[in-house]
């Protein structure tokens, strides 16, 4: 008999990352509850079209319902960067699907404050209704609608709309859209309750006139809800209050993509869920878990605690910069070569592409990469030395830059990725982690072939390394 156990939306709602799945996407086993096409089998970011993928399962919505905030919707409503719930089947492969339903509900919508790029204007950070907010100008997907919103276009006092992952305390947007109503909507765990008065995040709310859904007990303490209404300065007016508890049954198998929070020993937790990863399978082989670390997490419940079958990294310290050379769809892979050395990077189901030419293909892919396309690529580095692509962007021509383990270093030379990089003893910039600048000498002190990860940079892309620098 199923056993049933109700989590609090610290674990799902607050990111909308928990998912049921009938089989790991590294092949696991299939589970009876996954033959129930009402379960969530899925939760996690949407990372392309052409029915929808999400944390790696190409889902098939041909007969799917959508709720799009409460609403009733359709999948041209949906975008990239959406944290979704997909209640369905997965397949035996792992790596399909089909959708019954799909769920989107924003993470956070309320005005920007203290806006602040970085020093290289790649990144910002702000917070809205007292929440920390990360952005990124290459990885965070902005919406064009409602006259769009771009990094470099947003202000503060603008009312936004953020989905994506909380790492901790601070919400890493994956999308982020400008609202024209004043409406805020906010989640989190009641405390201080006094008759209808709340606190939520350090936010007063008044809940006096409120409509309540899904909370048959009324308002009570600790309970992980969300919250709608207006937003005077100092305190919400709520006008409606939902419950964001979700119940799952003990021993049925799911997914959760997050980061790695209150590390100890062989446990951690994620979304608040605490997870168990001492008989987990990693890939790759190599990884190492750590705080703050964005993996994808796999496994199923047991007596309120997620016990791990496989861990899987979603982020990736590996950068690679480049002209593609050859794309093998066949494979899943493709070539960039930098300074007469190949590359090869491999992808997968939850490769996420993206296309700053914006060419009007509705979900950019594999077969969509052309040879001497210019690429950003993000991933993680295989034991071969080839990347597994986390993310990968095309985009205009730029800097050549190989971010991973230095291979080998000498007076006049650098070797990272296989890539040979000329070191200019007039030119070169070294730097620190802390963007320090250093000597050459106090730079290769600082070397441990094989262990020390660095970032080179070839401004000129004239294989000479312009910048080369300490990464933690």
């Amino acid at each position: 008999m199923k056993n049933s156990m109700k989590l609090s939306a610290i674990a799902s709602a607050m990111a909308l990352t928990l998912g049921l799945t009938a089989c790991g996407g590294g092949g696991g086993t299939s589970s009876v509850a996954a033959l129930d096409s009402t379960l969530p089998v899925s939760s996690g970011t949407i990372t392309g079209f052409g029915s929808v993928y999400v944390n790696g399962v190409k889902f098939d919505t041909e007969n799917a319902s959508f709720d799009i905030e409460g609403s009733t919707g359709t999948q041209a409503d949906l975008a990239i960067g959406m944290v979704v719930q997909v209640n369905g089947v997965i397949n035996p492969d792992g790596v399909t699907g089909t959708a019954t339903n799909i769920v989107f509900d924003d993470q956070l919508q309320g005005p920007v404050a203290d806006f602040t790029p970085s020093a290289d204007n790649l990144t910002a950070t702000f917070t809205v209704l007292g929440v920390p907010v990360e952005i990124d100008s290459k990885t965070t997907y902005f919406d064009p609608d409602n006259g769009g919103i771009t990094f470099d276009t947003i202000q503060n006092g603008d009312i936004v709309e953020l989905s994506g992952l909380f790492r901790g305390d601070t919400l890493v947007a994956d999308r982020i859209e400008r609202k024209t109503e004043t409406q805020v909507e906010f989640k989190g765990n009641i405390t201080g309750l006094n008759n209808s008065q709340f606190t939520l995040r350090g936010i007063s709310v008044d809940a006096s006139t409120a409509r309540l859904d899904d909370l048959p007990n009324g308002l009570v303490e600790g309970a992980y809800v969300e919250v709608e209404g207006a937003y005077d300065g100092t305190q919400i007016i709520a006008t409606k209050v939902e419950s964001e508890e979700f119940e799952y049954g003990d021993n049925n198998e799911f997914e959760m993509e997050g980061y790695v929070t209150n590390l100890n020993g062989s446990r951690f937790e994620m979304n608040g869920i605490v997870v168990d990863f001492s008989r987990a399978e990693m890939e790759p082989r190599r990884l190492q878990v750590a705080n703050n670390l964005q993996v994808e997490v796999e496994g199923r419940f047991s007596n309120g605690v997620m016990i791990a079958e496989e861990i899987k990294m979603r982020g990736g310290d590996a950068e690679v910069s480049g002209f593609i050379s050859r794309v093998d769809v066949a494979n899943n892979l493709f070539e960039v070569e930098i300074n007469g050395t190949v590359i090869v990077i491999h992808t997968g189901m939850e490769t996420e592409f993206e296309d700053d030419y914006d060419r009007g293909i509705y979900s950019f892919r594999l077969a969509d990469l052309g040879q001497n396309d210019f690429v950003e690529v993000e991933g993680y580095l295989n034991d071969d030395g080839s990347l597994f692509a986390v993310e990968v962007e095309v985009t205009s021509p730029d800097e050549i830059e190989v971010q991973s383990v230095v291979d080998a270093i000498a007076a006049d030379k650098i070797t990272v990725l296989g890539v040979d990089f000329s070191i200019d003893v007039n030119n070169t910039i070294f730097e620190g982690t802390s963007d320090n600048p250093l000597t050459q000498v106090e730079f290769e002190n600082a070397i441990i072939t094989g262990q020390t990860w660095v970032k080179v940079k070839d401004t000129n892309r004239d294989g000479t390394a312009d910048k080369i620098e300490l990464e933690d």
